[in-house]
């Protein structure tokens, strides 16, 4: 079968993720579906970074959906559709709201696509799809395949590698407790050496959840990965400046920078979204740490929680300044459809009404916050992204001068922080 795999346009130039105007982060799952597709002529589209081949002919299309792209996916489908292309759903959205991805597509996906992907090609190949395929049991990493890189855009100088799966905090702001993945696992370390040995691209991004689970395994293997000389980011817990042989390891690895969920200055916050594993009066000394090692700290803040009043913007504000974070997103709360902060919140009447999907992406207020309006939690935003503009503009030369050495050996690298740090962010649609 000839076979179409879509991730749909998902970043907006110069928004959230201001660093993605340069770096092309692949869709992995879309290239280990490749790789599950033996036999088959697969095509993989990224539409962020290519046009989606409308006037060519498939009989198979698979898209993988978020809430924030799912208007558009479904518009996708429907055009693939019309020409007599199946089309199949999965991907979180279909998880979180399987009966509305059914009514835009032939079949969906529930759940992770390793164990279920063989049997829709299957039927597929009969002309038998069914409407639901429902992976039931928890994927073993090992029985991941490698991505069909040869098949990704993977033009950047910076490649993408996933070793775990799942995460067993409990953030109520999180997707992760309400699909079928959330269980940990890992990857035998093994075989990460040998994906990263065959990876021509000298930076590395993880995109896995939480790999500092398993202290042991990340310290084993930080030490088996730490010959082949790659640099890496990587997203971290605050609770990992605990163990002072981790970072060693860490930074003998090549890590050159962490992104860390700090979520809130506001202890009131932490509670009432149940991020368990923070404490804000330890902030300055985790960034302190990290420093010690050369790691850079990159700051995710949220805002709109029930107990965040407008105090909360120059709270925050003042605190990546005091704490030297290197870099913040900001972003504002957003219960997905399908979850049970949505539900609440449709419940207490507090959904704002007009908004389409392309609002769900973490920029926008969707919703009633309890006390301040959504113009000004939207507006609080903005004008904390203006003030953190100028702080990490003038904080710039003095972070590349402490990094020289290893920012001249990695041009791509330098240029990316400069212009990801002076750029100006369009971070927020303009409420209807």
């Amino acid at each position: 079968m000839k076979i179409l795999l879509i991730k749909p346009k998902w970043f907006i130039r110069n928004g959230l993720y201001r660093f993605v105007n340069d770096i092309k982060f692949t869709p992995l799952h879309l290239g280990i579906i490749a790789a599950l597709s033996p036999g088959h002529d697969v095509k993989i589209v990224d539409a962020d970074w290519e046009p989606i081949p409308y006037d060519e002919d498939f009989d198979l299309a698979g898209i993988t959906v978020t809430t924030f792209t799912s208007q558009n996916a479904y518009a996708i489908s429907e055009k693939f559709r019309k020409k007599g292309t199946k089309v199949v759903l999965g991907g979180v959205h279909a998880c979180l709201l399987p009966d509305e991805c059914l009514e835009n597509a032939d079949s969906i996906v529930i759940g992770e696509a390793e164990y279920a992907w063989p049997e829709v090609l299957k039927d597929a190949e009969k002309g038998e799809l069914k409407k639901i395929y429902r992976n039931e049991k928890i994927v073993d990493m090992d029985d991941v395949p490698f991505p069909r890189r040869d098949l990704l855009n993977e033009s950047s100088w910076i490649s993408c590698v996933q070793i775990t799966r799942g995460c067993p905090n409990t953030c109520r702001y999180c997707y992760l407790p309400n699909v079928p993945w959330r269980d940990f696992r890992k990857r035998s370390i093994d075989k990460v050496y040998e994906e990263l040995k065959n990876i021509k691209q000298k930076v590395i991004f993880f995109v896995d959840d939480n790999l500092f689970v398993d202290i042991d395994y990340a310290i084993e293997l930080f030490d088996r990965i730490a010959p082949l000389k790659k640099l890496f980011s990587i997203q971290a817990p605050t609770t990992i400046t605990e163990n002072k042989l981790l970072l060693s390891k860490l930074q003998k690895a090549g890590c050159f920078n962490v992104q860390m969920g700090f979520q809130t200055v506001n202890p009131q916050s932490l509670e009432w979204a149940s991020i368990r594993q923070n404490r804000v009066d330890k902030y300055k000394d985790i960034v302190a740490e990290l420093h010690n090692y050369d790691i850079l700290v990159t700051a995710f803040l949220m805002f709109g929680f029930d107990t965040d009043d407008k105090s909360i913007f120059q709270a925050a504000v003042d605190m990546v300044k005091d704490v030297d974070m290197d870099d913040a997103h900001l972003y504002i709360l957003t219960p997905y459809p399908g979850t049970e902060m949505y539900d609440q919140f449709r419940s207490e009447g507090r959904l704002l009404e007009g908004h389409d999907r392309t609002h769900f992406g973490w920029a926008n207020a969707v919703f009633k916050p309890k006390l301040m309006t959504a113009e000004e939690l939207e507006r609080g935003v903005k004008d904390a992204y203006k003030q953190l503009h100028a702080h990490f503009t003038k904080q710039l030369p003095r972070k590349i001068f402490k990094r020289i050495p290893w920012l001249i050996k990695n041009p791509s690298l330098l240029l990316t922080l400069i212009k990801g740090t002076l750029g100006r962010k369009n971070v927020v649609r303009e409420l209807e």
